[in-house]
């Protein structure tokens, strides 16, 4: 990770390599171009510290600004709080990947679910023999189109 530097100040970041071939379309770098050439341009290698601890319900990471830490530069995300919306949404989002994950765990649901529509004929001539069988694969569907349901709807 690379940032343009002017004068001790970030003028640009991220910097690309592809940035730099941009800036100085008269100039010819090598494939792989060193910290010391690029130096040169006043671009300057960022070091990508270690990520804060945060609460991924309420907090994300946006990408901070690179600061001069003799030697080195160095840039660390910053949290930052999400907003009720986005709080709300990824509640949305993680409650429906438990409940997928919840019919995936489930060898009944995934039992109908790999069958073949031509199958599940079979399936249910084979598995509702009386009033307490027909009672368990309607739950085993009921759970399955909840599911199906809450994910085509959101």
């Amino acid at each position: 990770m690379y940032a343009k530097v002017t004068g001790g100040a970030v003028d640009k970041f991220p910097y690309t390599l592809r940035d730099l071939r941009v800036d100085n379309p008269n100039t010819s770098f090598p494939r792989d171009v060193n910290l010391i050439v690029i130096e040169d341009y006043n671009v300057a290698e960022v070091i990508q510290l270690a990520d804060p601890a945060y609460d991924e319900t309420t907090e994300y990471l946006v990408q901070g600004d690179p600061v001069f830490n003799d030697p080195n530069w160095q840039v660390v995300r910053v949290v930052t709080a999400m907003t009720q919306q986005e709080i709300d949404s990824f509640a949305a989002k993680t409650a429906r990947q438990e409940d997928i994950d919840t019919l995936k765990a489930d060898p009944q649901v995934l039992a109908l679910l790999k069958k073949r529509p031509d199958e599940t004929d079979a399936y249910i001539e084979t598995n509702v023999t009386d009033l307490a069988s027909a009672k368990q694969v309607l739950k085993i569907l009921a759970r399955t189109c909840a599911v199906l349901g809450h994910t085509v709807i959101n």
